[in-house]
């Protein structure tokens, strides 16, 4: 009888001892499950843009035989330059005073993320009028324009995104897009509204009503709509990003007008895109905690 009650005791201990694992094992485990953790996280990928605004052409002619052609169309070009031509260009517009020269904030982001950069105004203008009455047109005793308001976006947009890798080289889908403001062309909407009844005897002795009996009991109110006038221009593609040097979009001049004796004011829009990989630094694991020593005990009855 000792004997078989030691058996079903041992049974009962080694099935409670399946269920929970040991220290050792979860430390394993946990081992295991970081290292496939930090080999699954993708690179970063540090991008710096430049926003550049040439004063003249002369730079294409200055750096003519280190632009390398990447993508032409309606007016806007593409290039690739190398790390030295990158530094050139932006030295060429930073001693021009006329030039202008900014720089956006350091984006990182994880390999395939999208990054967006934009700088630009917005300019409000009266799209609509909402016409507010309490009859048909020319018919009412009263009406109202309500100006329906809408925004342009002048300025540079930029985004790069689906970034990969191939073997060391980076690849990007780009879409830049500058909007141009040139101004405004405005138009009215006019509309009669007939008064309200009058004294005879006023009516009477109206200049208005003398000369232009037919206007003598109407009001006229117009209001005002605008209609921009903006230039576009926009090039898209899939492109390598030299890791040694950058991209260089041209979206194309603009004359700004005759100033001086004669000579158009000139302006060029710049886009200069530099990306780097970096590389993402794995924590350490922590220690696995080491397993608790067990005191072997007798059984009960066991002799």
């Amino acid at each position: 009888m000792p004997l078989l009650t030691a058996m079903l005791m041992a049974a009962g201990v080694g099935i409670g001892q399946a269920h929970t694992p040991s220290k050792l094992a979860e430390a394993a485990v946990a081992e295991l499950s970081s290292k496939t953790t930090a080999a699954a996280e993708p690179p970063h990928i540090a991008f710096e843009i430049h926003d550049l605004t040439a004063a003249n052409p002369d730079w294409r002619g200055k750096m003519l035989a280190k632009l390398q052609p990447i993508a032409r169309r309606d007016g806007v070009a593409v290039w690739a330059l190398d790390a030295d031509g990158v530094r050139e260009l932006v030295a060429t517009c930073q001693s021009d005073p006329q030039a202008r020269v900014l720089q956006a904030p350091r984006m990182v982001a994880r390999l395939g993320d999208p990054v967006r950069m934009s700088n630009e105004d917005e300019t409000h203008y009266v799209a609509h009028l909402n016409r507010v009455s309490d009859g048909p047109p020319n018919e009412g005793t009263h009406i109202a324009f309500q100006p329906v308001v809408d925004q342009i976006h002048d300025g540079v947009r930029v985004e790069l995104s689906r970034t990969r890798m191939k073997g060391p080289v980076l690849f990007a889908h780009m879409i830049v897009q500058h909007n141009k403001l040139l101004g405004f062309v405005t138009t009215s909407y006019k509309e009669s509204v007939t008064n309200p009844e009058a004294d005879p005897e006023v009516v009477k002795t109206s200049l208005l009503g003398k000369l232009r009996p037919e206007a003598a009991d109407k009001t006229a109110i117009a209001g005002t709509i605008q209609v921009p006038e903006v230039s576009t221009r926009r090039i898209e593609g899939d492109w390598m990003i030299p890791s040694q040097g950058g991209l260089v979009v041209s979206l194309g001049p603009h004359s700004l007008g005759v100033r001086g004796v004669g000579r158009k004011h000139y302006e060029e829009r710049l886009i200069v895109v530099t990306a780097r990989p970096e590389a993402v630094v794995a924590t350490e694991p922590s220690a696995p905690t080491p397993p608790e020593k067990s005191s072997a005990k007798a059984l009960p009855g066991a002799e």
